[in-house]
């Protein structure tokens, strides 16, 4: 299955779960509003990679298709993060930014006045969606074991 396909069964089992808004990709990124919330990246990576994060050191994630819930409060909101996101040419800031920058593919949706943590749940709530790194994305966070998903 390419990647166009298995982005639109994604997009369309987050549509069955109430999960809507607006999906962009790098060479689509479309009219994404500026404001607040939550949003999802869809990450296909093509070849293991390792991830050396503190304090994530010494693990590996497998090629595969990952989900990662993240949140944007900050100046410009969603559509900032999401084309941040996007970008290859980035200083690695957050533990997604080494998955973004090693993706054969990617594309978000994003979720106006969204909460990732209630993203990260409904996932989770999906068959076949399951933790892929525990603390990933989620070191701040009090309630998730992590912010990235894997489709297994």
């Amino acid at each position: 299955m390419n990647d166009d396909a298995i982005f639109h069964a994604i997009r369309a089992r987050l549509a069955a779960a109430g999960i809507a808004g607006e999906w962009a990709t790098p060479d689509r990124p479309g009219y994404l509003a500026a404001g607040k919330g939550a949003y999802i990246v869809l990450i296909r990576l093509d070849q293991a990679i390792e991830v050396d994060a503190a304090p994530l050191g010494g693990n590996t994630l497998p090629a595969g298709t990952y989900l990662y819930a993240g949140s944007a409060w900050g100046p410009g909101g969603i559509a900032a993060r999401i084309k941040r996101h996007f970008r290859p040419d980035k200083k690695l800031h957050w533990h997604v930014d080494r998955l973004t920058v090693q993706a054969c593919a990617l594309a978000a949706i994003a979720v106006p006045d969204g909460n990732e943590c209630d993203l990260v749940r409904r996932l989770l709530a999906m068959e076949g969606i399951r933790t892929a790194l525990d603390g990933f994305g989620s070191t701040d966070c009090r309630t998730c074991r992590s912010h990235l998903l894997s489709l297994g």
